[in-house]
């Protein structure tokens, strides 16, 4: 069974998203530019995140599990 991807239109809303545990993949639906990306990648993949490409958005996996409110940031 697929799991249904989420569309986030930014950063904070995608934290909100992942965070939930009820969805596991986030499509970031914005222009992300190279900062704003450098930025998700690190605050997402230290936590075992993957960043993937697919058309011209990027989408975030997590693999099974929660983020923890405590552990991220989510502030612009």
């Amino acid at each position: 069974m697929k799991q249904q991807l989420s569309t986030a239109s930014d950063y904070n809303e995608a934290c909100n998203l992942l965070r939930s545990g009820y969805v596991k993949h986030v499509r970031l639906g914005w222009n992300v530019g190279s900062d704003e990306f450098f930025r998700i990648a690190s605050d997402w993949c230290d936590t075992g995140a993957k960043i993937k490409k697919e058309g011209d958005n990027f989408i975030i996996s997590l693999k099974g599990f929660p983020i923890p409110p405590s552990t991220l940031s989510c502030s612009s």
